[in-house]
Formats: C-alpha cells, structure tokens, sequence
C-alpha cells in the first residue's frame, strides 16, 4: 500500500475533493442531510473567492488547505482560514475510514498549528459537533478547550454543537 503524504493546496479538483468527502462520509457515518454538504460548499466558495483575490495581493494568505493522499487518491483534508484579529479557524478536518488509525490526523492537525504559529496567529477555534470523538481527543490533545455547547437541530438531527479554542500566544 503506498505511503500517505501531506501536501499544501488547492490544487485544481482539491476542493471538490473535500466537499464530496464530507457529504458522503457524513451522510453515511453520522445520517447528515443535504443542508450539511450546502453548509460546507457555501464555506469553500468563501475560501476559494479569498484565495482569488489574494493572488492579486501578493504578501496575503487569507488561509490554506492541506491534503492528505495515498496513491494520488485525497484521504484527508484540513483548513485553516484567517478570521483577522490574530484568530485562525480550523475548517474541514476530515480523515477516510481507510486511512484512519495512521496518525493521518494528527499530521494533519500539526502542520496546521505550526503554520498558524508561523504565521503569528494568537488563537485558534472551530466548530464541530458532540458525535466525532476521535476528533475531539486530537483537539484535547493539542491543547484545546472545548469553550462552548449548544443544542441545536441541524441537517436532520438534534446535535451538541461545540466550540473549541487554543491560544497560541
């Protein structure tokens, strides 16, 4: 089986790639509906519009993409996208079933917080849901806190909505 390598993007197909995972995996692991693959789309053509026009300023980096593949196949996606302020968002964390268990997550994660340290980002958040626990020990493990929980009703079922925060600074 080939090796999984980590590689900043996007490159053309790269954010096609990560909608079309979220959509499928989530509907499949976790019953999401249609609404969640539209909230993810919306956020990408944010991210792909901020990208177009910072090719006009050179100097600016309104975020980045990092793409995990085996064998040219996208197994694993995260984002990091700049909210101003010094606050960076972490947005599309996605890890395949098959290449699961391989640390794939925690290069991932990694490669972004050192490029938010870089960067001289104070703070970092997202947003994700109570059900992905294996996300949520890779956050802890990092150095996060969950800071926030709210029940809601979104793409089709009643979920815990969860904040989590890390200050870099």
């Amino acid at each position: 089986m080939p090796d999984i390598t980590i590689r900043i993007g996007p490159r053309p197909g790269d954010l096609g790639a990560v909608l079309a995972m979220h959509g499928e995996l989530y509907a499949r692991e976790h019953g999401f509906d249609e609404r969640f693959e539209a909230h993810v789309a919306h956020g990408l053509a944010a991210f792909a519009a901020a990208l177009g026009e910072a090719r006009d300023e050179p100097g600016t980096e309104p975020g980045r993409l990092w793409v995990a593949e085996r064998g040219g196949e996208v197994v694993g996606t995260v984002a990091l996208t700049d909210e101003g302020d010094g606050v960076a968002q972490l947005r599309w964390f996605l890890v395949a079933p098959a290449a699961r268990g391989a640390g794939v997550g925690r290069k991932l994660l990694h490669a972004l917080l050192d490029h938010a340290r870089d960067q001289g980002f104070e703070h970092v958040k997202l947003w994700t849901v109570g059900s992905l626990e294996s996300a949520a020990r890779l956050y802890l493990d990092a150095g996060f806190r969950c800071t926030e929980r709210n029940p809601v009703r979104q793409w089709g079922h009643r979920l815990e909505e969860l904040r989590y925060d890390l200050e870099l600074g």
